[in-house]
C-alpha cells in the first residue's frame, strides 16, 4: 500500500472515531482479499472501503471501487463474519473518499454510507 493510502485510512479511521463508531479491524486480509476497514455502530457491523486520491490524474476514487471491486469486498467481509462466527441481519457496505492537498492537507472527507449492496450477502442468511 501506498504512503497516501495508509495516510488515508488513517484519516479515515479518525474520522469514524469522532463520530462514534467502534473500529473491530484495520486491514482484514484473507485469501480473498483486503478489507480496509472493519467497525460497529448503532449495532451495525459496516465494512468500509478507503479510497484517498491528491488528484484526479489517475481518475476519481469513487470510479475504483467497481462492480468486482464490490464484490470482492463483500464475499470478504461474509468470509470475516462466519471466521469470526458473527451471524448479523446488520451489516453494510461503505465507501469513504479522502482528497487530499498538494501537501497533504484534507480538502475533503466524502462518507458514502450504504454505498452499495450485492444480492451475495443475503444468501450468507439462509445458511
Amino acid at each position: 500500500m501506498s504512503k497516501v493510502g495508509k495516510y488515508g485510512e488513517e484519516i479515515a479511521t479518525q474520522y469514524l472515531l469522532r463520530e462514534g463508531y467502534n473500529i473491530k479491524e484495520r486491514n482484514y486480509r484473507s485469501s480473498l482479499g483486503e478489507i480496509d476497514i472493519i467497525c460497529e455502530h448503532q449495532g451495525i457491523i459496516i465494512f468500509i472501503e478507503v479510497k484517498t486520491r491528491c488528484s484526479e490524474k489517475f481518475g476519481y476514487a469513487s470510479e475504483s471501487v467497481d462492480k468486482n471491486k464490490q464484490k470482492r469486498i463483500i464475499i470478504n467481509s461474509l468470509n470475516y463474519l462466519i471466521r469470526k462466527n458473527l451471524k448479523t441481519s446488520k451489516l453494510r457496505f461503505d465507501v469513504i473518499l479522502i482528497s487530499l492537498s498538494n501537501n497533504n492537507t484534507i480538502n475533503q472527507i466524502n462518507h458514502i454510507k450504504n454505498a452499495f449492496d450485492l444480492e451475495l450477502k443475503k444468501d450468507y442468511f439462509n445458511c
